[in-house]
């Protein structure tokens, strides 16, 4: 499982820990505040094709993480090399089935693929309009692979690798990937652009700063998984790709009690996070609380170290000797 699941679960420890001690109504009230009269500047299509909607949600998350400068996007890997170590071939002496040689290819093409996003991260910046569409269908493509390694808890990521499956792909990686890029629509491709546009101006402030992408927590293990977007100069930021930002109560909480799980289950302070935030992409709008703001507007009643203490007390508790 991972965090943003157990939030799913009303009933899961982590999910009745926050909402006793951090029930974020006044959170909530500040947060409707800051985003009354935001419009979306930037609507989605109305069409994507085979493209689901979730994923330019995560495809425009990998596309800021690459532009901020991020290498090794971890979840891409892990879903290449569940690709390639569930399906590793026909056993010496029989034949490659199509199947098998479709996801071995996937994965090639998923090789190249992080190749091609760490070159991006390093490029010289503004990227030319043909550089940008292939930075775009790159996020899209990755944002599938990156979907095979989150849905293996819920379905085994039978859904995500047959996506991988519905064509032959060929031998070659080069010709594997151009395939998997070249289907991408092109209304789905532009619109990552415009949101990557958009975020490049909004979040200029924040690039060149210290930064830890993906960053995993000392608690991450106690809820299967739990990563965030990244930490930019000691401020943990979620990307949210939402058309409708003015949120109701339980979907805002669920958005508030992610930041809280991650800030919490950074026990040792690791991360040493002074703030946390929202970057909502759509709207172009980047929210931020001091820690010690947004612990107020929770409802926390005891300091950030005895909530961290008693969160990992709750989810990991010592034996009894």
């Amino acid at each position: 499982m991972s965090l943003t699941a157990e939030l799913s679960n009303p009933r899961s420890p982590v999910s009745r820990f926050l909402s006793e001690h951090l029930p974020g109504a006044d959170l909530h009230t500040a947060y409707q505040h800051a985003v009354r009269g935001l419009r979306t500047t930037i609507r989605p299509p109305e069409s994507l094709g085979n493209t689901p909607w979730t994923m330019l949600g995560t495809a425009i998350d990998l596309r800021i993480r690459t532009w901020l400068g991020e290498t090794d996007h971890m979840g891409v890997r892990e879903g290449i090399a569940y690709l390639r170590n569930a399906h590793p071939g026909a056993p010496p002496g029989l034949p490659v089935t199509d199947q098998q040689r479709c996801l071995l290819n996937a994965a090639a093409a998923g090789d190249l693929l992080l190749q091609r996003l760490a070159s991006c991260a390093v490029a010289s910046q503004p990227l030319t309009a043909d550089q940008e569409d292939a930075a775009a269908r790159a996020a899209i493509v990755a944002a599938r692979y990156d979907a095979i390694f989150r849905t293996i808890p819920i379905n085994g990521a039978s859904r995500a690798v047959g996506h991988f499956t519905r064509l032959p792909l060929p031998d070659d990686p080069d010709a594997a990937l151009l395939s998997l890029t070249a289907e991408i629509p092109t209304r789905a491709a532009e619109d990552i652009r415009r949101q990557f546009a958009a975020a490049a101006t909004a979040l200029a402030g924040i690039k060149g700063r210290p930064l830890t992408c993906s960053p995993t927590f000392a608690g991450s293990p106690h809820v299967g998984h739990a990563e965030g977007d990244f930490i930019a100069g000691k401020t943990l930021i979620d990307v949210k790709s939402t058309i409708t930002p003015d949120l109701r109560p339980a979907k805002a909480r669920k958005w508030f009690h992610q930041l809280a799980g991650y800030l919490l289950l950074d026990y040792d302070d690791a991360h040493e996070i002074t703030a946390v935030g929202i970057y909502l992409a759509r709207q172009a709008t980047l929210l931020t609380w001091p820690v010690r703001d947004f612990l107020r507007l929770m409802g926390a009643r005891t300091p950030l170290d005895v909530l961290r203490a008693r969160m990992k007390n709750t989810l990991a508790p010592q034996p009894v000797a």
